[in-house]
């Protein structure tokens, strides 16, 4: 039962495989069989396919079967691939041209000549076997290409690159590669270069001794690797095995015999190509189907095999490009690697270009974005402080002007309904009160007018020499008169008694006059003022301090701000629009210098003013102000101290 259903399973399988066959078949083009001693997933494949169809060329039927004997192989499996084979060419059509790939599969070609193959051609590859290809190539139409490592090439070229090379091993896995005379032939050829051959044959060793051997070698060592790695105890892949030699010998130079080596470690060499291999055999075959050659085409020496190097492991042994065999291919350069893919290199770069272009265009976007929003928001901040301004403006200037303008008003009033003969009848003491209180309005206007100027036009100061010690000292003696009013106490001292530096007086009279008006209003009764001139390297500094009211903190950054009043609701207890200390702020700016403020709440304010020393020529000088213009200007600048 278990018979039938096995036959039953390869009789459909046939049918199968028959009906594909069939369907592939077309007019006009060759039907080419491929036998392949392995399987599709063998490590050459793909190299063996491609090379096939490029020595063919494009108008066949290639079809492929695989006896997969590398891991099945036995009379019985011989067995049903000959059915297979058989069924297919009976019942259906025969073909034109025979590729086999390696030693299980030329065999069974040649063993089924008569049978199965009669007046087919049949090309060979990939077979090293010397006996199993003289026996092939004694039937009529059989020929190919003999594998051939190219051992001599190799030693010429370690005998070229690594002139200090005395030992050559030659590392096989399975079998020896050379015979006692091919080693003794190669010594003696290169006798000059004292040169020694030894052949490391990993199957009849361990693994731990292949280490050690391989711990042993040299920078005077060289290796040349036959797919070495199946040991008496372990069977290592290929890549694996290239990879410990590499890791154990360092210094030591390795080539190559195979293609599939490079890029693994090794530097390269003259190697065999399982593409120019299968390649070679679709020329040959090709060349005896269009009649070109009635010959027997074998290719028994290593004219399939290539030159191939790896860029990378070149440069560790300081091999140039230029000194490599023509023809020769090099793996990982960059040079190659960017030419074989320019267009796609340069797409690529072209896009990132680009993608960089945008996400450079996006931020800048975004900053712009975030930069213009941030003005606007700035814009908007400001506006609404305008319009704070503007309003507490209106609120102050109203209460400024209509307080003298209600004075004035009421004392012609007063005088009127005391005159004779609707005569005005003015006395000295409200002679006094109108002209104090027009100060009050000519000093507001004054001070409006100053700020615009400095805001709009190039304002300039007028300098001259003075003593500035003298200034300040008049200044705060004019205002005793002031002080007396509240009971305060003022005190002027200063650590020299000249110094010689150039203001502008009128401006710093206005600015000493302002600091002291303030002081003045904001001081508790009985208190003291303190006036104090001092030099700080190039430096006067003027401090002007006060115990009154004081301020919180959160004011002082706003207090030199235009119409800013730290009391300023409509029922104040002092008067003031809030533009003084703006004014004094301008005119101290406008001489080089900067001003300060401390103040603690109910313990009193100290202004310090620090202006640079320097003189200019006598040429320049002014005026020195007089005594009655300084009363004037301390009238108008205190008119709103009521005495």
């Amino acid at each position: 039962m278990r018979k039938c259903k096995y036959l039953s399973f390869i009789f459909i399988t046939i049918l199968i495989l028959g009906i594909s066959t069939k369907d592939i078949y077309s007019e006009g083009k060759r039907n080419i069989l491929f036998i392949s001693s392995g399987n599709p997933n063998f490590l050459n494949f793909d190299e063996y396919m491609s090379g096939i169809a490029g020595g063919l060329g494009h108008d066949i039927n290639l079809q492929t079967e695989y006896m997969n004997s590398k891991y099945n192989y036995n009379p019985k499996h011989e067995l049903e691939f000959y059915e297979l084979l058989s069924h297919r060419i009976r019942n259906y059509k025969n073909f034109d041209g025979i590729i086999v790939e390696n030693d299980d599969a030329l065999e069974f070609a040649i063993k089924y000549r008569e049978d199965l193959f009669k007046d087919i051609p049949i090309v060979f590859f990939a077979i090293e076997n010397e006996k199993l290809i003289k026996k092939a190539l004694s039937y009529n139409m059989v020929s190919g290409v003999r594998e051939v490592a190219s051992i001599d090439k190799n030693i010429e070229l370690i005998s070229k690159f690594h002139k200090g090379v005395k030992n050559i091993y030659f590392m096989s896995g399975y079998k020896s590669e050379l015979t006692k005379e091919e080693i003794s032939y190669y010594e003696n050829k290169y006798k000059k270069n004292n040169i020694n051959l030894h052949e490391v044959v990993t199957r009849n060793i361990d693994i731990n001794d292949f280490k050690k051997k391989l711990k042993k070698l040299k920078s005077s060592d060289a290796i040349i690797t036959f797919y070495p790695g199946y040991f008496e105890n372990i069977n290592l892949g290929h890549e694996d095995t290239i990879e410990l030699i590499k890791s154990l010998t360092k210094d030591v130079p390795i080539y190559s015999s195979f293609e599939h080596s490079i890029g693994k470690g090794t530097i390269g060499g003259k190697v065999v190509s399982p593409y120019n291999q299968a390649k070679k055999a679709g020329e040959i075959l090709n060349s005896i189907l269009s009649g070109k050659s009635d010959k027997k085409n074998y290719i028994d020496d290593d004219n399939a095999n290539k030159y191939i190097f790896d860029y990378d492991v070149m440069k560790e042994f300081g091999i140039r490009k230029h000194d490599l065999p023509k023809e020769s291919v090099i793996v990982n350069d960059p040079i190659e690697v960017y030419e074989k893919h320019a267009n796609y290199i340069l797409g690529v770069i072209s896009i990132m270009l680009v993608l960089v272009a945008i996400v450079i265009a996006l931020i800048s976007y975004t900053n712009y974005k975030m930069k213009y929003e941030k003005e606007l928001l700035k814009l908007i901040d400001e506006s609404k402080e305008l319009s704070r301004l503007k309003a507490h403006f209106t609120s102050n200037i109203s209460h400024e002007l209509r307080t003298p303008i209600t004075v004035i008003s009421s004392v012609m009033q007063l005088s009127k309904s005391k005159s004779k003969n609707n005569e005005f009848i003015i006395s000295n003491n409200n002679y006094e009160i109108i002209e104090s209180n027009c100060n009050r309005l000519l000093r507001l206007i004054n001070n409006l007018i100053d700020i615009q100027k400095f805001k709009c036009v190039d304002t300039k100061t007028y300098l001259q020499n003075v003593n500035i010690v003298e200034l300040i000292e008049n200044i705060t003696l004019s205002v005793i008169p002031y002080t007396k009013s509240k009971n305060l106490d003022i005190i002027f001292d200063t650590t020299d008694e000249e110094i010689i530096t150039a203001v502008d007086i009128d401006k710093m009279e206005r600015t000493i006059l302002n600091l002291l008006s303030n002081a003045i209003k904001f001081s508790y009764n009985g208190g003291t003022l303190n006036v104090n001139v001092s030099t700080l390297e190039d430096n006067i500094e003027i401090e002007i301090k006060d115990e009154g009211i004081g301020m919180n903190e959160e004011d002082l950054e706003s207090i030199f701000d235009i119409f800013y009043q730290i009391d300023n609701t409509m029922t104040r207890k002092n008067e003031g629009s809030g533009v003084g200390l703006s004014i004094v702020k301008l005119f101290v700016e406008a001489h080089g210098g900067k001003i300060d403020i401390k103040s603690k709440l109910n313990e009193g304010t100290t202004f310090k003013i620090k202006i640079p020393i320097i003189k200019i020529s006598e040429d320049r000088c002014d005026k020195y102000i007089k005594e009655d213009e300084l009363k004037e200007k301390v009238k108008l600048e205190l008119s709103d101290i009521y005495m």
